[in-house]
């Protein structure tokens, strides 16, 4: 009795009567091979081109490549859009944090930001 086969992806049983290529258990798990084959060569790309830019001193092409918030590879494409500037979603809220609130605020402005307005209104009271 040979060995069962499993899918690639998952590690699901594939069953018997499927062809000896078959690697993978459906068309979801076939989509995620292909796209963790294409992450892995950005990722690939993205470090051999950061090493360049590192070793020739070029810093436009580092700015480039790395988020300036956390300094991580920008990975573009894929899920990404090509002209992202930051690696994730949180870089990108703290980098608009950074930029649009104030240095210093009042202590009082910070005390009054708590409204007592949205309280809910006992209920029958309209």
């Amino acid at each position: 009795m040979g060995r069962s086969r499993v899918c690639a992806v998952c590690g699901a049983r594939l069953p018997r009567a499927v062809p000896a290529r078959r690697r993978y258990c459906s068309g979801a798990c076939r989509a995620q091979a292909y796209r963790d084959r294409q992450t892995s060569g950005r990722i690939i790309t993205v470090g051999v081109l950061t090493a360049e830019a590192e070793i020739t001193g070029d810093a436009k092409a580092l700015e480039r490549l790395l988020c300036p918030v956390c300094w991580q590879p920008v990975l573009l494409g894929g899920r990404r859009r090509r002209d992202a500037r930051y690696c994730s979603g949180t870089c990108r809220t703290r980098a608009w944090r950074h930029r649009r609130l104030p240095r210093e605020e009042p202590e009082e402005v910070r005390a009054t930001v708590t409204s007592t307005r949205h309280r809910a209104a006992p209920r029958g009271s309209r």
